[in-house]
């Protein structure tokens, strides 16, 4: 993880069971903030309520298959991340959210939470990253291509019953682990 990039003050750690309730309502208002605009707020709940419970967070903390990031200052959730190794190839891994509080945009987080996710990937052998992200956020698509991911195709996501349109990216590992990618 590359300490010089986060902010002052801040830290990033493995997500712990007891943080479950913190990360849901941290997930929960960064969603709605990000996404109110595009979605109707009966989609907005609906994918609210299935993907952001303290007990699904609590569930995605214990998956062995995945690793949960935070970002914390003052023992405050500001960012999180969240990587899932596909078990049919463990060659990959899609990572399902990098999300950081409006307020601590643009400090570095983001980059070190994706370091700490490259970091757990490298460990388990995986060769690719993969995510989608909402075509029109400009912001998280001009990150990740800022970073080496490459634009390999596009999906559709389902926010409750809204079909959005999300690029999928994907980053080499290989390359970054052996240090193509700082």
């Amino acid at each position: 993880m590359t300490e010089g990039a986060l902010p002052a003050a801040s830290m990033i750690r493995r997500a712990r069971r007891s943080d479950a309730e913190a990360l849901s309502d941290f997930a929960v208002r960064l969603f709605r903030d990000t996404y109110s605009g595009d979605t109707a707020a009966s989609d907005l709940e609906s994918y609210i309520d299935e993907h952001f419970s303290t007990e699904r967070q609590a569930a995605e903390i214990d998956d062995p298959s995945a690793a949960v990031f935070v970002a914390m200052v003052d023992n405050l959730i500001i960012g999180y991340a969240h990587v899932v190794v596909r078990l049919a190839d463990e060659r990959s891994a899609l990572l399902k959210r990098i999300y950081v509080d409006a307020g601590w945009r643009g400090r570095g987080l983001a980059s070190g939470l994706l370091d700490a996710v490259v970091g757990e990937a490298g460990e388990r052998g995986v060769r690719h990253l993969e995510l989608t992200v909402f075509e029109r956020n400009n912001r998280a698509l001009a990150f990740y291509r800022r970073v080496g991911f490459a634009a390999i195709g596009s999906t559709t996501f389902m926010v409750g019953e809204d079909p959005q349109t999300d690029v999928v990216m994907q980053l080499d590992l290989v390359g970054r682990l052996n240090g193509g990618l700082a």
